[in-house]
């Protein structure tokens, strides 16, 4: 099997590896499960800013000019349309996130991983063999 054959065949097994992990039922529990944490915790912040925006809002018209007040207005929209982007984001989902692999699939990625990387430092080596072999010849 040449270089190029093991490389793409180390590469593969990798993308099916992962593609099998993110199918399970449970790294897809604990993905939805931080999901839900994380965006129960946004829209908690969207509720306090909206509070304290507009308790202090309610106080403090009518002593601040008009622009600040509109400045702050502003930047409160702007940071629950943050909030609300960062909900619509679910690229955790597609990531692999190794904290919560089981043993036995951290170490089958991680053998993986380590053939990749043999496979790659063996790629020079082999490559200036045949280099200096050529230039001998």
């Amino acid at each position: 099997m040449s270089f190029e054959e093991s490389l793409q065949d180390v590469s593969i097994r990798e993308r099916q590896l992962h593609a099998h992990i993110l199918r399970s039922a449970d790294y897809l529990k604990k993905a939805d499960r931080q999901l839900k944490r994380q965006v129960s915790t946004l829209y908690l912040a969207i509720a306090l800013l909206i509070l304290f925006q507009g308790l202090f809002a309610l106080r403090e018209a009518v002593q601040i000019p008009l622009s600040c007040t509109a400045l702050i207005a502003v930047t409160s929209i702007l940071a629950i349309v943050n909030c609300l982007l960062m909900i619509r984001t679910k690229n955790g989902l597609r990531e692999l996130n190794e904290a919560w692999l089981k043993p036995e699939e951290k170490t089958a990625l991680d053998s993986l991983r380590a053939q990749r990387n043999e496979l790659l430092t063996r790629l020079p080596r082999s490559r200036e063999a045949s280099t200096e072999n050529a230039e001998l010849n």
